[in-house]
C-alpha cells in the first residue's frame, strides 16, 4: 500500500498562503501485475489540484472477483466490470481530517484484457480508468449524451492534455 499526501500552496494576497491539500491512498492486491502505482497517484492528485477539490481519495487494484461482487451488490449487474467509483458525501476522515471524496475500485484482470484490446499497455488502461474514476468520484457522468461528452472531453484532457 501506498500513502501520499500532498499540501500545495499558492498566494492569495499579500503575505498570504491559501492550503489546497488532498491524500491518496493505493492498494495493490494483486501482486502479480506490475503496476507503477506512483503514476496512478500522481493522476489522481493532478485531477484533484485541478479541479480544485480538497479531500482524500482511495484507490483500489484488485482483481474481477471482487469488482464483480461490488457490481453486483451496488449496480445489480451481475458481471465484472473495470472500474467503479463510491463517492462519499462524508464531511470529515477522522484519521485525516479531510473531506473523504470515496473510493475507485479497479480489475487489473479486467485492464489487462481491455489493454490488450485496445493495443495499449496495461499502465494507459490503468491511468484512463484511474481518471475515468476520479471524474465520477467528483461529479461527473455519461448517463446523457451530454453529460458523455463533457466527461470524455475531461478525460482527454487529463490524459493527454487536449
Amino acid at each position: 500500500m501506498i500513502n501520499m499526501r500532498v499540501t500545495t500552496k499558492r498566494g492569495a494576497g499579500k503575505g498570504a498562503a491559501r492550503s489546497k491539500e488532498y491524500a491518496i491512498t493505493l492498494s495493490h492486491l494483486k501482486k502479480k501485475f506490475k503496476v507503477n502505482q506512483r503514476g496512478l497517484i500522481r493522476q489522481v492528485g493532478k485531477i484533484l489540484r485541478k479541479e480544485k477539490k480538497k479531500g482524500q481519495v482511495e484507490v483500489i487494484l484488485a482483481g474481477d472477483a471482487l469488482l464483480k461482487r461490488l457490481n453486483r451488490e451496488f449496480a445489480g449487474k451481475n458481471k465484472t466490470t473495470d472500474v467503479l467509483s463510491f463517492p462519499f458525501n462524508e464531511s470529515a476522515s477522522p484519521e485525516k481530517g479531510l473531506n473523504y471524496i470515496g473510493e475507485i475500485y479497479i480489475s487489473l484482470e479486467q485492464a489487462k484484457r481491455q489493454a490488450e484490446e485496445y493495443g495499449v499497455t496495461l499502465q494507459e488502461e490503468l491511468l484512463r480508468l484511474v481518471t475515468h474514476g476520479t471524474l465520477h468520484l467528483l461529479g461527473y457522468d455519461h448517463q446523457k449524451k451530454e453529460e458523455a461528452r463533457i466527461m470524455r472531453k475531461k478525460e482527454e484532457k487529463y490524459l493527454h492534455g487536449r
